[in-house]
């Protein structure tokens, strides 16, 4: 009788969303987005700011961030050089807690995610940014294509190329005001306060806080807060709480009200969203 071993159960990806390459002007800036993949940034050249949630970081030629589902993140311009990045959002099976968030990266680890991005274009067709279908690609190119990928995500996140990150938010008197606001904001959600009451509590005025969040998360200090609102009443929601409840508990007097602020930024109404999770 032969001895064997069986395959575990491995992580692998198992749907790539968005796979492109992006020159930024120098006064680039994104608005910024959450959405429920993972996604990976690499730059090539230059330098970019990094919001993720409340963490501000800045990256060089040569690292990598990684962004966990539903985290908020913008990305912009940081040097007179312009930014060359390389985006990759994906889904995964049985993917693992990353250990860190920037990651160094070797020489061969830059190479390779640039080889993959050329690759990838005779594998997809896209739409924008979106990757949209396979376009007719042979089975061996695609499949070679999924493989490195999934070899050069795995190595980066989880291999010796980890890299503890460095917040922004030492001797950045703007990003340590950036920051304050938002665990202000997460802390009080269930209270109805305005540009000025978040600016008050971190002793700043409401002209300097709506230019500071602009810098950082690309959107307004309300819009901002707003998305923080509708982020955990998606997760009262898909727990089972009621319309209802999940109103009260956000500190929405009228549940109407509630169900069109919701259904304005999600574009479903709490009751569809339940529904659909």
């Amino acid at each position: 009788m032969y001895s064997f071993c069986e395959n575990p159960e491995l992580i692998e990806i198992n749907k790539i969303h968005s796979f492109f390459r992006a020159d930024f002007k120098t006064d680039y800036a994104f608005v910024g987005e959450r959405h429920d993949s993972w996604e990976m940034v690499f730059v090539i050249s230059g330098k970019v700011g990094i919001t993720a949630d409340s963490n501000i970081y800045t990256l060089e030629r040569g690292q990598a961030v990684i962004h966990r589902p539903n985290e908020f993140h913008q990305i912009r311009s940081e040097s007179l050089a312009v930014p060359t990045v390389i985006v990759v959002s994906f889904s995964a099976e049985k993917f693992p807690e990353p250990q860190g968030r920037i990651f160094s990266l070797e020489l061969s680890q830059t190479e390779e995610i640039q080889n993959l991005y050329e690759l990838s274009h005779k594998c997809f067709e896209r739409s924008g940014i979106y990757v949209k279908k396979i376009n007719g690609a042979s089975s061996f190119i695609m499949q070679q294509l999924w493989l490195r990928l999934e070899l050069l995500v795995f190595s980066v996140v989880f291999g010796s190329s980890i890299a503890t990150p460095v917040p922004r938010t030492k001797g950045l008197k703007s990003s340590e005001l950036y920051t304050s606001a938002v665990k202000f904001m997460e802390e009080n959600l269930s209270t109805g306060y305005c540009t000025e009451d978040i600016a008050s509590a971190v002793s700043i005025s409401s002209a300097y806080l709506k230019k500071i969040f602009l810098k950082y998360s690309g959107s307004g200090v309300m819009q901002y807060y707003n998305r923080l609102k509708v982020r955990v009443a998606c997760e009262y929601l898909a727990q089972g709480k009621t319309v209802k409840e999940t109103a009260e508990l956000l500190g929405f007097s009228d549940q109407n009200y509630f169900s069109t602020f919701f259904k304005r930024t999600t574009g479903k109404s709490p009751t569809e969203f339940k529904k659909g999770k």
